[in-house]
């Protein structure tokens, strides 16, 4: 990590319990920049898409500190286009924690919740945002609104914030079926949500704005099938950031222009790609991203011998919208999840993702505290393995460095590219 971020980091750290506000207003600076700077990122190729979309998604975090009364704080999951179309600034706190990850300045946060009694085993993003609230760093939004989907930590820690905040809540339920009855199960409270927004914020949703965001949701998804059906036969200098960008324009991000501009960019970018190059080994990424590791970014970036070619919740659902029943396309993307349901059907997509991207082999990354990976990691392995793709199960965190064992990371994941180079000499 650059050294000036490691020193920012530092000085957050020593001040945080003194002075959550000013905590507050170092983030809110140096989120501002990456806006900033992602705003004035003109070029054609994918790294300046990368960087244009990364200050769009710090400009959020931004613009949810500053004005919290005009935010609901959302997880990754609930579809947002309703909030976008009443210009309600989503606050995702799992984005927040990926965010001060990189930021040099996560452990303290961490410690903070496990002092106020969150357990060490429990997920690092969600133990990392209960400790930026209770830290007092994050304010109060104007309500809490999430998803059951789609783990147990969400559950709870959304719950908890709300006692904390005390703010209205409100918990969407996703039914594990994937059929029409769960979509209008689903659509219809979306619906009953609408008045309380509302009522909340003092002003009415105009139907017709709201058709016009989920048009934006279908043409940002229309140019990603796109993307993702080119990406196969290119090479792409990807990165993790990246990646863990394009999952939060894919989700929270889904139906503002900003997510519109960079699948175009993307696109654009895939188009112009030179052709695969052979010996590079392709990299398929199962889960989370640890994109502050830079012993991670040192081999999949830099060296020169692989390169990520997709990520499963990037692709998450990508179904047809449609802006004449914006309810029921919201709740058709979240009920069609690949995270909704049985492994299997999660297991089935990113089997279709990797074998579509060209992938030469798959990593299973198993985030600290989180159960779902935990699960299914071994059932992916034999599973995408029987198909063809030789699959490592890594163990690490998306966003604590305290669960990391670096060094053997990097041993892993080394001897998975020499497995797989080892197949074609």
């Amino acid at each position: 990590m650059k050294r000036y971020i490691e020193t920012l980091g530092g000085i957050i750290e020593k001040q945080t319990a003194a002075s959550p506000e000013h905590t507050r207003e170092l983030l809110e600076a140096a989120y501002s920049w990456v806006r900033f700077s992602g705003k004035h990122s003109h070029g054609k190729d994918v790294r300046s898409a990368y960087k244009y979309i990364n200050g769009a998604v710090a400009g959020t975090i931004v613009d949810s500190f500053r004005h919290p009364k005009e935010s609901v704080m959302v997880n990754i999951f609930f579809p947002c286009e309703l909030l976008h179309a009443m210009k309600i600034q989503p606050m995702f706190p799992e984005g927040i924690s990926a965010y001060v990850a990189c930021t040099a300045c996560q452990r303290v946060f961490a410690e903070a919740a496990e002092a106020a009694d969150v357990p060490e085993s429990f997920c690092s993003y969600h133990k990392t945002m209960l400790g930026v609230a209770e830290a007092g760093v994050m304010p109060a939004p104007l309500m809490i609104a999430n998803t059951t989907l789609a783990c147990d930590a969400n559950q709870l820690s959304f719950r908890r914030l709300a006692e904390f905040y005390q703010v209205p809540h409100t918990v969407i339920d996703i039914p594990h079926a994937n059929d029409e009855e769960a979509v209008h199960y689903v659509a219809d409270q979306l619906r009953a949500l609408t008045p309380q927004l509302e009522e909340l914020c003092r002003r009415r949703l105009d139907p017709q704005v709201l058709r016009e965001t989920v048009a934006c949701s279908k043409r940002t998804i229309e140019f990603c099938r796109e993307y993702l059906k080119k990406r196969g036969g290119v090479s792409l200098p990807a990165t993790m950031t990246g990646e863990l960008c394009t999952l939060i324009s894919n989700h929270v991000m889904l139906g503002r222009p900003e997510s519109e501009r960079y699948m175009q960019r993307m696109l654009r970018a895939v188009e112009a790609a030179p052709a695969a190059l052979p010996g590079k080994k392709r990299i398929f990424w199962m889960h989370i991203l640890p994109n502050w590791q830079d012993s991670m970014k040192d081999i999949l970036e830099a060296s020169g011998r692989c390169e990520l070619v997709g990520t499963d919740i990037a692709a998450d659902s990508l179904p047809d919208m449609d802006p004449d029943h914006p309810y029921e396309s919201m709740a058709r993307r979240v009920v069609e999840s690949m995270c909704n349901g049985p492994a299997g059907r999660r297991i089935d997509m990113v089997l279709h993702y990797a074998k579509a991207a060209g992938a030469d082999g798959v990593i299973v990354f198993c985030h600290w505290g989180c159960k779902q990976t935990l699960g299914l990691s071994q059932l992916a392995k034999q599973r995408l393995e029987a198909e063809g793709l030789p699959t490592l199960v890594l163990d690490g965190d998306g966003c604590d460095a305290r669960n990391v064992a670096d060094g053997q990371m990097v041993t892993r994941v080394n001897a998975f590219l020499e497995q797989l180079e080892g197949l074609h000499a």
